[in-house]
């Protein structure tokens, strides 16, 4: 169906069903009713590109990711999903500009979309430097650098990761605190280990090479991590932290089968308070991230921005919070913390 035959249905003009649509208050309410009616009835739907050469406005908002796979993304892509439809938006999203030696423009037919949302995790790869010099309106998520004249939103890891190793000190010594994170480099990773180095100095220990760990989100690498502590007869009677809760899950596993005991042998905590959380046994603690804040708070800062192109960037941190579960609980005294 075609604007065409919606007038024709309605008896009015093209141009009356088109200012009937896109500007109601400048026709009769009578109008505007007949108009909505018949294009309920043919079951019109407007054309996104000819709307968009009248109102140099495609309704589409880019989405880069350094990728596409796994809870975390798909929770983040739901909720910014959501809130651009609420707005009136759609999301086209790709991992390509991620790839290496590659950047935001590479990603997207930038003529098509109005604004753009990068997520940046690397501090080797897309910088920005580069999303800055983008004729385009952008929102950074993942990392902030203040004087950057882009918005910006990230999540409080420091905040997350010194309460969960504070919580973990309550019940093992900082020199028994281990920290399994992903790869360097990794801007969470390296925020998150440096916030735990941080925490036993400030309980007075000076942490030693092998309580830092670095490896890959994965729960192989946790599995492999925790088996090779093991067989050095590090982990029993210890705590980890784990820089997310597949790393922690995967930890966990390793300590089941060689015939630890969790909370009584090893104390765990995970990163993200993921759904994986509430479905392992025991029930695993974690750093809660609020993912689905972070999804609509993008939308709603590119939507700002595209409204307000000359105002002052953003930049937000969202806040972190310890979620304390039967897998970190302190079993010495018969405590017991249950989310």
């Amino acid at each position: 169906m075609s604007i065409r035959n919606v007038a024709e249905h309605s008896g009015v003009s093209i141009a009356t069903v088109s200012r009937a649509l896109n500007t109601p208050e400048m026709v009769s309410p009578e109008t505007v009713k007949r108009v909505r009616r018949s294009v309920d009835e043919l079951g019109y739907r407007p054309n996104l590109f000819a709307k968009g050469l009248l109102t140099r406005r495609s309704r589409v908002i880019g989405v880069s990711l350094p990728d596409i796979h796994g809870l975390f993304f798909s929770e983040l892509m739901r909720s910014a999903d959501d809130r651009a439809c609420e707005l009136g938006y759609h999301l086209l999203v790709s991992s390509n500009a991620h790839r290496a030696d590659e950047n935001p423009a590479g990603g997207f037919a930038l003529d098509l979309a109005d604004g753009l949302i990068v997520m940046l995790t690397e501090r080797t790869r897309v910088d920005l430097d580069g999303i800055a010099a983008l004729d385009l309106p952008t929102v950074v998520v993942g990392v902030d650098r203040p004087g950057v004249p882009v918005d910006t939103i990230s999540f409080d890891n420091v905040t997350g990761a010194l309460g969960a190793v504070a919580h973990l000190l309550e019940g093992t010594p900082a020199q028994r605190c281990f920290f399994a994170g992903g790869h360097q480099g990794n801007i969470d990773s390296d925020e998150r280990s440096a916030a735990f180095a941080e925490a036993l100095r400030r309980d007075g220990h000076e942490p030693t090479p092998d309580q830092i760990s670095y490896g890959e989100y994965s729960f192989d690498w946790g599995w492999n991590w925790a088996t090779r502590m093991i067989q050095k007869g590090l982990l029993p009677g210890a705590a980890v932290l784990a820089a997310n809760d597949e790393i922690a899950i995967g930890v966990a596993n390793a300590a089941r089968d060689y015939g630890l005991s969790i909370p009584g042998d090893l104390r765990i905590v995970g990163f993200d308070d993921s759904s994986f959380c509430g479905c392992v046994r025991p029930k695993l603690s974690s750093v809660h991230l609020p993912v689905d804040e972070l999804g609509r708070e993008a939308v709603d800062a590119l939507v700002r921005r595209l409204e307000q192109p000359d105002a002052s960037p953003r930049h937000s941190r969202l806040a972190t919070s310890l979620v304390v579960r039967d897998s970190s609980r302190i079993t010495t005294d018969g405590a017991r913390h249950d989310a």
